[in-house]
Order: structure tokens, then sequence, then C-alpha cells
């Protein structure tokens, strides 16, 4: 069944060609060709799509990448990747008309404050399990269903990571007392195969269980193979840099930590949709290549919680 959803730009909208057109409403049609489900939502990640935008008579293949929601469950953003021109859009709620379907929910995520990101990776990953719905325990939702439990977590986090005594630095003894707290049992992966390491990611995501991966960065990022457009506003672009695991002959610097909580085949190639502390939106990783090639895979650590009942 084809299924149709139409996203309104007011105001001053931006069409694909890169003209406004002042006063007048614009729509961007998008035709869902194929509903992937994924992480118990009917409309996954990686779903196939066809966008049609304004002052464009033509037809453009993409995929849809999740209805972002706020920590609170309201429902924020959708993402749109448009595949000609490699371009992902972020587009308003209130400018996206969806069939009432259930589509898969990523997590807008917080932006770190000074070199946290560890401790943001930490309360990203629960509140992505939350939103999941894969809880071993009510505790989980009751602590993200409130501003106070939110913030309180967020702080608790960063100091068990970077003050606390008991298990500073260490993120496998941090997340086992959120599984004992929670219900959940979480676990630490190692890999030496790049393949494996994929195929992890993927089975657990596509459940809708986050997956944190942490490791060491060389000296400069990288630029991910997509522009970056939030709709929001005029022609807004979006940095696109990232930090990914450093090259065997870089030298190290610095840890970071990121939560992958989709995959998606882009080029024959392996996307991983990141929750990256770093920026407001999630970001895309060309997984294939940020953990191949000369890599220092051995650096690489995964981790991840489930419910156990």
């Amino acid at each position: 069944m084809v299924l149709l959803f139409r996203v309104f730009l007011l105001g001053a909208a931006l069409s694909l060609s890169g003209h406004s057109q002042a006063g007048e409403d614009s729509k961007i049609l998008v035709r869902i060709d194929q509903a992937v489900p994924r992480a118990g939502a009917r409309v996954g990640v990686g779903s196939p799509v066809t966008l049609k935008f304004p002052a464009d008579e033509r037809a453009h293949g993409g995929f849809f990448l999740g209805q972002m929601v706020r920590l609170g469950g309201d429902r924020d953003q959708a993402i749109l990747l448009d595949r000609e021109r490699s371009r992902i859009f972020f587009v308003d709620r209130d400018k996206v008309d969806l069939p009432k379907l259930s589509y898969q929910k990523i997590l807008r995520p917080y932006p770190q404050v000074d070199g946290t990101c560890t401790g943001y990776a930490l309360h990203h990953m629960m509140a992505q399990t939350a939103i999941g719905g894969h809880v071993g325990n009510p505790r989980l939702n009751e602590t993200f269903s409130t501003e106070q439990g939110r913030t309180q977590f967020l702080v608790r986090a960063i100091n068990d990571y970077y003050l606390a005594t008991q298990h500073r630095a260490s993120i496998l003894g941090i997340l086992k007392g959120y599984g004992v707290e929670f219900g959940l049992k979480c676990e630490k992966r190692v890999f030496e195969d790049t393949q494996d390491a994929l195929r992890y990611v993927e089975e657990k995501t596509s459940r809708g269980l986050p997956v944190m991966i942490s490791f060491f960065v060389g000296p400069n990022m990288v630029h991910a193979p997509f522009t970056l457009q939030d709709l929001s506003g005029p022609r807004r672009l979006l940095d696109s840099r990232l930090w990914v695991p450093r090259q065997i002959g870089e030298r190290q610097s610095g840890g970071h930590s990121v939560v992958a909580v989709a995959t998606f085949e882009w080029q024959g190639r392996t996307e991983f949709l990141m929750l990256d502390s770093d920026w407001a939106q999630p970001r895309v990783w060309d997984a294939s290549a940020y953990l191949g090639g000369r890599v220092k895979f051995e650096e690489l650590e995964f981790y991840s919680c489930e419910g156990t009942k």
C-alpha cells in the first residue's frame, strides 16, 4: 500500500532548488514506498520514500530516517534523506502531516557542556532505551517521565563517570549499576572484525536497543557524506563534522562516546544514525568506513542494555 504525507513549510520556505516562496505555503510531498518495520514501529529508519519538492517537478528517491521526539515524549522533527542530492532534512513537527501509523522514535540529543560526552552518552542511552519501550521495570520510564527526573539523571551520569570514585571512568560498572536499578542486563563487547561489529549494532538497534560506542579520536574531525539542513529556517545548513575512531598511525587526541540508535543501507554501505552530544540533532556515520580500513579496532568498546523480563 502506498502511503502519503505532506510536509508543510510555512512562511519563507526553501525549495529543493534553493529558491524561497515568500508569502505562500509550500509542501514537500512524501510517498512511503515501503514501510520497513523496526524497533516495534511500522515505519522504521531506512524505509524507502519518494520526495516531491515545490518548484521541482521531478520526484526524488530517499529514505525516512526517524521521528525525533524530545525527552518529555513530545513529537519533534521528522528526518528525511534525499538520496539524489545526499541531503538530510530535519523538518519541524508542525510542518509534517503524517498518516496515523507508528514511526520509529529517535531521541533529540542534548548538546553537551564542555568535555562531558560520555556522561551525556550514558544519559542518551538510557533515555532512548525508555523511548524504545525496552525496560525491565517501571523505574526507567518513571525517571524519564519528568523534567526533574531527566535532569537529575543527567547530573548523576556525569558524576558517575567523571567524579565518583566507585566506578569512575568505568562505563560497564556504571551501566551494571543502572541495570540493577532499572531491571536491565548490560554488557560490553569488543570486536576484532568490522562485520561482526556492524551486525551487532544492526541486530540491537533493529529491536529498539541503543548501542553506546566509546573510542579514541585522532587529531582531526571528518565530514559526513551528507549535507544537513534544518528546515525550521531558510537555508539553515548544519555542521557535518564528526569525531570518529582514530586510524592506525594517528596520534591519540582524546576520547569520545556516541550512541547508535538505528542503521540503514546507503549505496551498499552500512550507515549508523547516531546521537552525538556535540550536536542538537542526530548525525549519520558511514559505519563501513569509520569502523573499517585501518581503524584501531581494539580500542572500540560497544555497550548495550536489555530488559531482563
